[in-house]
């Protein structure tokens, strides 16, 4: 898991202010790789490179990594945890390798095969930049789901590219230019983190981004997209039985967290006390039988650690408790929005970077944890709430409704299928929000939709398709999330339920092996039965909780703050706002959060000023 950089000269050669950009952005990356950094350049590239080091220790692994021929160069954030299969595969076709390293797989099989064939074949999170002198191109890539990052801005004279928006801004003579239309999006709700940069000029990859540079310009596309592989025929002639199932998952999954286990550093899981760390952890432990978990345990309202405390137990895994209270909080909070590059808009954010922070002090470099499993099998209440407005085309809803008017009725809803579409009355409303706020990701829904067409039953195909949709949007918050904070304090976060057979597995599943017997994540849970305690199992998911009092009071830095002149709110406005705020805790995280990022990065006030802020608000709204 590393930090990358870069500066592509469109006609002239590189120069020395290139390579100082270089060295600033690999500066702002610092937190990204503590271990080792190093830079290389020819006539039109420059490259850095700051590692931090979890597969094969040693220097003869560092990046910037060439080819023995020299001909071709690779920067790479990320794992690709199949690595050892396609180096058998490679050196069966004559390639040899001098480390043991995934770096040089990742490498070789570019050159060898090109990034058209090599990266669609990657198991694994990365982002990368390979240079091929052969043909004077450069690619870059992310992977399919987009959990590891990439930035890009192009400029008359340049492309610039880095693991981090930050980077990008510290490059010379480059405008910092705050979006305001990326704010009214945030501010309205809508899934932009992970794709989109709330500064104006820069560009992030999309999931499965494939980028082409050279001579000609950039060429974008992408390997890989769920509507080009979602194959509704497989759903609906699924046969299995529950048993057969069973066994396919925990046999995927067991194999995916082995291969996550991977590492010649210390590793430890997140065990929240719910269904999925508790699996991963409990898995983990076959292939690391010293692996430690960690939770993180609020001192006001719900705390997870007694859950967690359970599963831990029943592994046989030591749980470290990682406190946090309202002052901790205070400090965390933006600082978490310096690394997010957006608004931190869920307090569960400076609970994540704590976590991060407590590995770190410890020694550990590595941490599993259990994001996607909601996406991908069915667990979260809006995706069976998704159901609800297809009744009346079941029985016996239908027989009250005139084949004409369903048919109107179709037309109109399969625009906003799901329990998330944000927007699900008056035609005239939907086709607003659709037009004006992420047209890319609202046509998506009924993309999706049109395409598990051969699902019978209108609920199952809403409850499927906003699974699948999930996948675009709420999952790529939290990937973007988690990302950012654990690399913040330089701690690589895995993700197992996201290996490519898993996610294969998982979206061509009928909607009885997700959702049943008023059960989400049915499948899941019984696998997950034999391994964790049932009270766990059975237990109602909350998510994760933080008290609204340890943010009460901080809606005052919206009076005089930066957030009301970018949005242009009348002044008699601001007080209904900081009402709102007071009284509702999302709009105050959204909020004060928007705030927070503006005095961060237009104000150029530091994380401790805010933090002095933010306690000073609290106590005069006291």
């Amino acid at each position: 898991m590393c930090g990358i950089a870069g500066v592509w000269r469109k006609r002239n050669p590189i120069s020395g202010g290139d390579l100082a950009d270089v060295s600033r952005m690999m500066q702002a990356l610092a937190h990204r790789g503590p271990d080792d950094h190093a830079t290389w350049n020819d006539s039109r590239l420059a490259l850095g490179h700051r590692r931090l080091s979890i597969i094969d220790l040693s220097t003869q692994a560092r990046e910037p990594m060439l080819t023995a021929c020299g001909q071709g160069v690779l920067v790479y954030n990320g794992e690709v945890y199949n690595y050892r299969a396609l180096r058998a595969t490679l050196e069966a076709e004559g390639r040899r390798f001098r480390t043991v390293s995934d770096a040089e797989v990742v490498l070789e099989a570019l050159h060898h095969w090109g990034p058209s064939k090599a990266i669609p074949l990657f198991d694994g999170m990365f982002s990368l930049a390979y240079f091929d002198a052969r043909a004077g191109a450069l690619w870059l890539a992310r992977d399919r789901l987009g959990i590891k990052p990439m930035s890009v801005a192009e400029t008359a004279e340049r492309i610039l590219f880095a693991s981090e928006d930050k980077a990008i801004l510290a490059c010379d003579s480059l405008a910092r230019t705050i979006d305001a239309r990326e704010i009214t999006l945030r501010l309205a709700w809508q899934s932009r983190d992970s794709s989109s940069s709330l500064f104006e000029g820069i560009e992030r990859l999309p999931p499965a981004g494939l980028w082409k540079i050279s001579d000609s310009g950039i060429e974008k596309r992408c390997f890989w997209h769920v509507l080009d592989v979602l194959d509704a025929s497989r759903i609906v002639g699924d046969t299995a039985t529950d048993a057969e199932h069973m066994a396919t998952l925990e046999a995927l999954i067991q194999d995916s967290v082995g291969l996550h286990c991977n590492a010649d550093t210390s590793l430890a899981a997140a065990c929240s006390g719910g269904v999925d760390s508790g699996l991963v952890t409990t898995l983990a432990k076959r292939f690391r039988p010293d692996i430690s978990a960690y939770v993180v345990d609020p001192r006001l309202g719900h705390s997870e650690a007694e859950d967690a405390q359970r599963t831990a137990n029943n592994a046989g895994v030591t749980l470290r408790r990682v406190p946090i209270d309202r002052d901790r909080f205070l400090e965390l909070w933006p600082r978490t929005i310096w690394h997010l590059e957006s608004d931190g808009w869920h307090a569960s954010h400076a609970c994540l970077l704590a976590l991060a922070e407590q590995c770190r002090a410890d020694g550990v470099k590595v941490l599993l944890t259990g994001e996607g499993a909601d996406e991908l099998f069915g667990g979260y209440d809006w995706q069976k709430d998704s159901m609800r407005p297809w009744r009346q085309w079941s029985w016996p809803g239908r027989w009250f409704h005139s084949k004409s008017y369903l048919a109107r009725k179709f037309e109109r809803q399969r625009f906003a299928p799901f329990r998330t579409s944000v927007a699900n009355a008056h035609s005239f409303d939907r086709n607003i929000v659709l037009r004006a706020l992420s047209p890319d990701l609202n046509f998506l829904q009924a993309k999706i939709f049109d395409r598990l067409e051969p699902v019978a039953s209108l609920g199952d195909r809403a409850f499927l398709g906003c699974c699948v949709h999930d996948m675009y949007g709420h999952l790529q918050d939290l990937l973007n999330r988690h990302d950012r904070l654990s690399m913040a304090a330089s701690v690589e976060l895995r993700v197992p339920f996201l290996e490519n057979r898993l996610i294969d597995f998982a979206i061509h599943l009928p909607r009885r092996h997700k959702y049943r017997q008023k059960q989400g994540k049915w499948l899941l849970k019984r696998v997950a039965e034999k391994h964790i305690p049932l009270q766990n199992v059975n237990a109602r998911k909350n998510g994760f909780q933080v008290s609204a009092n340890f943010t009460t009071g901080t809606e005052g830095l919206l009076r005089g703050g930066l957030l009301r002149d970018v949005m242009k709110w009348p002044a008699a406005s601001v007080e209904d706002l900081v009402d709102l705020a007071r009284r509702d805790q999302p709009s105050r995280l959204r909020l004060v959060g928007m705030e927070l990022f503006l005095r961060l990065h237009a104000g150029g006030q530091t994380t401790g000023h805010l933090t002095e802020a933010l306690h000073a608000a609290a106590r005069d709204a006291g």
